[in-house]
């Protein structure tokens, strides 16, 4: 356990600046959130804060699926893995520790949102509809989509030549919001985020435990 706390460790030093970036994003959509809630009868007002929202969405995703590309594609290039494996450290404790790092930094741009919501959502001037279990409904899709666009990084950054090829994952990372605004926040939609998570982690999985350090 303390070596695998060492790892996670390692992993959030040497990418502060992508756990920095989801706190800094968590405070614009808590501030975006709070303007929708507070100005909800303002049509003017909740177009203009919708129009600001998609582009900062797709940053959000693109910044998740940058960490998971830096983790494996910086490793690759500078045989980090392979300078870990002299210590008494497995593969898999790797891997693990990455993804584990991947998770705490979706964790700092959901957790915030969450609690702002509740809050937001339980003032007596909201205007808002809403029903009970709201929050948590949302919960889940969006955390799930944050870890589906870094699971998609990581797949793409174990290139040992260029960053050219990971250019070829953009187009999906940008259809995994897309895939919730389009079908909403339903069961389906959480069964196939599930689905394409395992289908990223266990691809990259298999290239990152056959590939020779």
């Amino acid at each position: 356990m303390h070596a695998m706390l060492i790892l996670v460790k390692r992993e959030i030093i040497d990418h502060v600046a992508y756990f920095v970036g989801a706190a800094v994003a968590a405070g614009l959509l808590i501030a975006l959130m709070a303007v929708i809630v507070l100005n909800y009868d303002s049509n003017d007002t909740s177009l203009m804060v919708f129009t600001a929202l998609t582009p900062l969405i797709l940053l959000v995703g693109t910044g998740l699926c940058a960490l998971g590309v830096a983790q494996m594609y910086v490793d690759r290039n500078r045989n980090i893995s392979a300078f870990l494996m002299a210590l008494p450290v497995t593969r898999g404790r790797l891997f693990v520790a990455r993804l584990l790092a991947g998770l705490l930094a979706s964790l700092v741009l959901v957790l915030p949102l969450a609690v702002a919501g509740i809050v937001l959502l339980s003032l007596p001037s909201n205007e808002v509809p809403q029903y009970r279990g709201l929050v948590g409904d949302l919960f889940w899709p969006v955390l799930l989509v944050c870890i589906a666009c870094y699971s998609l990084g990581l797949y793409a950054g174990w290139n040992r030549r260029s960053l050219a090829p990971t250019l070829v994952v953009l187009p999906a990372m940008v259809l995994i919001p897309a895939l919730v605004v389009i079908k909403g926040f339903g069961v389906e939609v959480v069964v196939i985020l599930l689905l394409f998570i395992a289908s990223c982690l266990v691809a990259t999985w298999c290239r990152f435990s056959s590939s020779s350090l």
